[in-house]
């Protein structure tokens, strides 16, 4: 995707308006154009300004029960019945009430997906897709901690587990969700493990909430003031079993 392509196409972008494909497009370009990586983060920091500095206002109750009022009333629309033989009615009403139950079964049991857990997923996705997995390519911690700190201001947690089957692999820089971000490196045998960190709103900790989405599983916290995500398709334990590892725990 060219610069003038991708350039008005960035407000679609951050509002998530865009495709699966021309998001993986544009999610390409982006990592590698730091004009529109700064353009792109403008945006998220006006909306995120606007939204915690202008002032909202509720409107009284009586304001809806004056639209109400005003509105111009529409006659219910005339239902027809036609005999139906008892079998038949017996089969469309139980059809329709089972009908009913699925639908308010799945609404209840398909929460919306969280904005910031696919973000991550596509990132991972986009990695080993465009064979830009790493911005720098060593195990040694010394230098890939060195690196992302340099050019995002930040400290991110960098070790190497290859003792505990959790090889570091490198880092490279990415974006999430309107936050620039260190994302480092893991190998777990043939699998790869994107392990996400940046500076968020929210600087509260969080104790690990393991989730999934899209066949990858995903594992998220937050310590010492920085957010991060740990994504991969190795096993669900296994990913939890890192996180542990990275938290400094058993």
């Amino acid at each position: 995707m060219n610069h003038d392509r991708a350039k008005m196409l960035l407000p679609a972008y951050a509002d998530r308006q865009t495709g699966p494909l021309r998001r993986f497009l544009l999610g390409r370009h982006i990592a590698r154009c730091p004009s529109c990586l700064a353009e792109l983060e403008t945006m998220h920091a006006m909306r995120t300004a606007m939204r915690i500095n202008l002032p909202m206002h509720r409107a009284p109750p009586s304001l809806a029960m004056r639209i109400g009022t005003a509105l111009p009333r529409e006659a219910p629309p005339s239902i027809r019945w036609r005999p139906m033989r008892s079998g038949m009615a017996g089969s469309a009403l139980a059809g329709g009430l089972a009908g009913i139950a699925l639908t308010v079964a799945v609404t209840q049991l398909s929460p919306q997906p969280d904005t910031l857990i696919a973000d991550v997923v596509s990132d991972h996705v986009r990695s080993l897709m465009a064979d830009h997995l790493t911005d720098v390519a060593t195990s040694d911690r010394h230098t890939v901690k060195p690196w992302l700190s340099d050019r995002l201001d930040l400290s991110p947690v960098v070790k190497d587990f290859a003792i505990e089957g959790y090889p570091l692999a490198g880092g490279r820089l990415d974006y999430v969700k309107g936050h620039r971000a260190a994302a480092i490196v893991y190998r777990r045998d043939k699998h790869v493990i994107n392990l996400f960190a940046f500076v968020s709103d929210d600087r509260s900790e969080l104790a690990p909430r393991q989730l999934a989405l899209n066949g990858f599983n995903v594992v998220r916290w937050r310590m010492d003031g920085l957010s991060y995500v740990a994504v991969s398709d190795v096993e669900a334990s296994q990913l939890l079993a890192f996180a542990r590892l990275v938290m400094g725990g058993p």
